[in-house]
This record gives structure tokens, C-alpha cells and sequence, in this order.
């Protein structure tokens, strides 16, 4: 019985977690699509988000995953509506640049170069995606 509690603990501690970066990313997110805000942001962004296959909104969710954590990457890219397509080369680009911060900070205590690092994430993100995107058509 005592695992059933701690497991409970546990896991209302996790959600907590995911609660408090999903919930409020997706509600703003889903506040700067109806206002137009977000339409904006996309023509900015969509360049650079054209190259690995994705719609200019999408950088919302890819500065949200790598400079926060995959949570709110999420929480920004669902009200978005994105195919399977989009969806699994954010979700790619995303598992090489997430959270960058802070595994950047504990990898350069650990004694790589922070730039080094910072650079092979973002660019072997963007390549795995951009090859992603052309293999997919």
C-alpha cells in the first residue's frame, strides 16, 4: 500500500509539472491565433520554418521547446493543428534542440564547450528536419 501512495504522490507531482507549462502555453497560444497575432509571428518566422517543412506559427512551439522543455513545445504546437508530417519533424527537431539552457549549463559543468554544444543542437537539429521534410514528399 505504501508503493500505491508514493506512486500516487508521485504522479500528481509530475502532473503538476505538466499542468502548469501546458496549460497556460496553450491557452496564450490559442489567444494569439484568434486575435491574429500568431498569423503575424508565422509570416516572420516562415522562412526558416519553410526549410525543415514546417508553417511559420510553428516557431511558437520550437522556442518553446528549446528554450523551456518539450511540455511546452507541445502546448504551443497542438492548438496549432499541424499534420502527422509536422508533427513528427517538430517532434524530431525537438528531441535534438529541447531545454537547451539547461543541459547546456550541466553539460558545460561537465566539461564540454557551451558553443560547441549550442551549435551541433540547433544545426543537427534543423538538418535532421530539413532531410526529414524532403524524404517525406
Amino acid at each position: 500500500m505504501d508503493t500505491v501512495k508514493a506512486g500516487f504522490k508521485n504522479g500528481l507531482k509530475i502532473s503538476y509539472k505538466m499542468i502548469i507549462y501546458t496549460f497556460p502555453l496553450y491557452i496564450i497560444v490559442d489567444i494569439l491565433k484568434q486575435t491574429g497575432i500568431l498569423f503575424d509571428i508565422g509570416v516572420f518566422c516562415q522562412p526558416l520554418m519553410k526549410i525543415i517543412g514546417l508553417p511559420g506559427e510553428a516557431a511558437i512551439g520550437i522556442i518553446s521547446g528549446m528554450t523551456l522543455n518539450m511540455y511546452a513545445a507541445i502546448a504551443a504546437l497542438v492548438p496549432l493543428n499541424l499534420n502527422t508530417k509536422e508533427m513528427t519533424i517538430a517532434g524530431l527537431f525537438l528531441g535534438l534542440a529541447h531545454n537547451l539552457f539547461i543541459e547546456t549549463a550541466v553539460l558545460s559543468r561537465a566539461g564540454a564547450k557551451a558553443s560547441v554544444i549550442l551549435f551541433v543542437r540547433i544545426v543537427g537539429g534543423f538538418l535532421a528536419a530539413g532531410v526529414l521534410n524532403i524524404l517525406w514528399r
